[in-house]
């Protein structure tokens, strides 16, 4: 009764708003692929598709967007659509300093609070369509765009996407442009080093229930590709690591998550490896810049490499096309 109660509360408000828009998706499977409901030819529409697969269609650009995705926050901002976000989420950290409405965050959705704000769109992050989703998009009628980038190349898709759907697709080019030129710059910077140059290395993530780190397909080792560093954690995703393998690996380098103490690596199996004995422990600057995938990214490999190969790497970094009050390597330097 209460979910019916919501919807009905949100097809008054929408009708009464005046608010123009519809959202184009597969009702029965919303996690499905393909185009449903296309608007009729020669109809100007914008054209969205999201990581799901589905199509969206929206009359004009998009000006009133909640976000329960940090990144696509980030996103907007740095394109010149922040303007546009009428809710943010718990996790939002870039620009600093928000006042949006807080509407949840990746677990929960206040949709009291949803439907107060009337968005035209709500953006979320997940590798599957998370329930909430589901409930926002087939019941609330409210269009849910996923988007679950795991590359740098798909970074720059959403970029595009959102510049799409907001209007600003050519400040999202030029941030596109600066990524590019900038993961060109980086990789450059370190083509001289040989496999056998090449110095291990171990993220120590968080020892709840054992010792959490990064393995295969995830962006840290994206980032450690571009830095030529041999990730001693050799399985995919997130996982905890046997602590013979550290021991016997004896890695390099050990990257602390930010909420991660020095102290950690006091004790075995870390105080007896080269990274420990040759003080090599650094403690990433911004847990953001690291987990969440968008432009900013970038900047998270510079600093692994500035820390472990070329400490003037920043000399000539590309400088970041667009003025911003916060400019995108805020909370770095």
């Amino acid at each position: 009764m209460e979910n019916r109660m919501i919807a009905i509360i949100v097809a008054l408000v929408l009708v009464a708003s005046g608010l123009s828009f519809y959202a184009v998706s597969n009702a029965g499977n919303v996690a499905g692929s393909g185009t449903f409901n296309a608007p009729a030819p020669n109809l100007k529409v914008i054209k969205v598709t999201d990581s799901a697969g589905r199509t969206f269609y929206f009359p004009g650009p998009v000006k009133r967007i909640v976000s329960l995705d940090p990144s696509a926050t980030a996103t907007l901002y740095a394109i010149g659509a922040y303007n546009y976000l009428v809710g943010g989420n718990e996790f939002d950290s870039y620009p600093p300093n928000e006042t949006l409405p807080n509407v949840g965050n990746s677990y929960s959705v206040n949709y009291e609070e949803l439907v107060n704000l009337q968005p035209q769109v709500v953006l979320g992050y997940g590798a599957t369509m998370p329930t909430y989703g589901v409930y926002i998009n087939n019941t609330l009628h409210i269009p849910f765009l996923l988007d679950n980038p795991n590359s740098f190349s798909q970074i720059e898709n959403e970029t595009l996407m959102l510049g799409n759907l907001t209007g600003c697709y050519h400040n999202a080019t030029l941030v596109v442009n600066w990524m590019q030129k900038s993961l060109s710059y980086l990789r450059n910077s370190t083509a001289s080093i040989t496999p056998a140059e090449e110095q291990t290395v171990f993220y120590y993530l968080d020892n709840y229930g054992g010792y959490w780190t990064a393995g295969n397909n995830t962006f840290f080792q994206s980032y450690f590709n571009i830095a030529h560093l041999r990730n001693v954690a050799t399985q995919n995703g997130y996982y905890t690591i046997n602590p013979e393998i550290i021991v016997n690996s004896s890695p390099d380098i050990i990257l602390l998550d930010q909420y991660v103490p020095y102290s950690a690596v006091n004790v075995t199996p870390f105080n007896t490896t080269n990274a420990y004995y040759s003080n090599h422990v650094y403690a990433i600057f911004n847990d953001s810049f690291f987990d969440e995938p968008d432009f900013r990214a970038v900047y998270a490999v510079a600093w692994l490499i500035e820390e472990t190969s070329n400490p003037l790497i920043l000399n000539n970094f590309p400088i970041f096309p667009i003025n911003l009050p916060y400019p995108p390597s805020y909370g770095w330097n």
